[in-house]
């Protein structure tokens, strides 16, 4: 089953703090170079992580 959560949000509005940590990908597809490398970078990071359990 999969679930998504969509949350509108302002990007100029700054938000609180929070102790929350959400696995949100960068887009797999982009126009924006900077986007493609943010991507690379999300990739690279998720390899090195390790299971918490």
């Amino acid at each position: 089953m999969t679930t998504v959560v969509h949350v509108e949000t302002d990007p100029s509005v700054p938000a609180p703090d929070s102790e929350s940590w959400w696995d949100v990908p960068v887009a797999q597809v982009s126009e924006l170079e900077s986007t493609r490398r943010a991507r690379v970078a999300y990739e690279e990071g998720r390899r090195a992580q390790r299971p918490l359990l």
